[in-house]
């Protein structure tokens, strides 16, 4: 909340109160971060059987699994080009996977990425529930064009599915969803604090993102000026993927209106086909739209009922 209100010192000292608490720790792993009680928890929600509960894995899971249903919300080529490479850091040249006419019979880098990957998006031929995942044309998690009219029933329209935080031992799917939601954790807590040090000109961000990093096994080499906060938000983008940050961080960091609108701001995957033994990838347009997200959407203007019961407001001047 202080971060949104740019309150950076009120932000940092949160956080710091947090550390000297010490009683949270990193886990050792990624994507044990994500099961309850764990050692970085902070807030969660648990889940029963019998109530309170919900339907995540339903909701995202592979076609493969739910048949005609599931694959409510797959990551993006774009996302997946974000992630960096396993313990030397930096990025792979993805261009050859950019042909949109003939596609391309490379294998993707993907067994090159780091940990967070792997713990955060399912790819074709990755390992799930004791099966390699098939995420192409006719495959078993199968694939569909985004917006041509036919029904999507839960096939990914990327080429991917998520993976973080659905239960790889739930395979009863007539049962209710029992894994808890983390809805505050110390790796959040860290790199809101690296962004409050880095508001404030004070020491503290290059530690927290080299503490953010090493427990994925990336290097990192102290930073300065815009390129320290392009490094925060990176890690924001990649640690907090799918847990309800990037979206809002883009709107408070003021870059929405950017990075949403245009051309530009489309998003991409990979069309999936067998060939005999050989796989063609070839680069599609999930969105077939422009975005736009105008920069009077960074306020919400007030209701049209909270201006004619209270005449000592007005509404904001760029929705009048």
């Amino acid at each position: 909340t202080m971060l949104y209100a740019e309150r950076w010192q009120d932000a940092k000292d949160a956080a710091d109160s947090v550390f000297k608490l010490q009683v949270y720790s990193l886990t050792d792993k990624y994507e044990d971060a994500f099961k309850g009680g764990n050692s970085e928890s902070i807030l969660e929600y648990n889940y029963l059987v019998t109530g309170p509960n919900h339907t995540f894995d339903n909701d995202y899971v592979p076609y493969g699994d739910m048949d005609n249903d599931g694959g409510k919300g797959c990551p993006t080529q774009e996302m997946v080009e974000s992630y960096e490479l396993a313990t030397t850091g930096g990025y792979p040249d993805w261009t050859p996977w950019h042909n949109t006419t003939t596609g391309t019979t490379d294998t993707p880098p993907y067994a090159q990425l780091e940990p967070r990957f792997h713990a955060s998006v399912l790819y074709n031929g990755c390992e799930w529930k004791g099966r390699a995942l098939e995420p192409y044309v006719s495959g078993k998690d199968g694939y569909a064009v985004y917006d041509d009219g036919s029904a999507l029933n839960g096939r990914t329209t990327t080429g991917y599915y998520l993976r973080k935080m659905l239960n790889e031992g739930y395979t009863d799917y007539s049962k209710a969803c029992t894994q808890p939601w983390i809805a505050i954790r110390l790796a959040e807590v860290i790199l809101n604090h690296a962004e409050a040090c880095y508001m404030l000109g004070a020491d503290g961000a290059n530690d927290d993102l080299r503490q953010i990093r090493e427990r994925v096994g990336l290097p990192y080499s102290n930073k300065s000026g815009e390129a320290l906060m392009a490094a925060i938000r990176q890690e924001r983008k990649i640690e907090l993927y799918c847990e309800g940050h990037h979206y809002w961080d883009m709107r408070r960091w003021k870059l929405a209106h950017t990075a949403y609108s245009g051309q530009n701001s489309r998003v991409h995957g990979l069309k999936i086909e067998k060939q005999g033994a050989e796989f063609i990838y070839t680069y599609v347009d999930c969105d077939r739209k422009d975005r736009l997200f105008e920069e009077k959407l960074y306020r919400i203007p007030l209701p049209e009922t909270e201006l004619s019961n209270n005449s000592a407001v007005k509404q904001f001047p760029e929705w009048l």
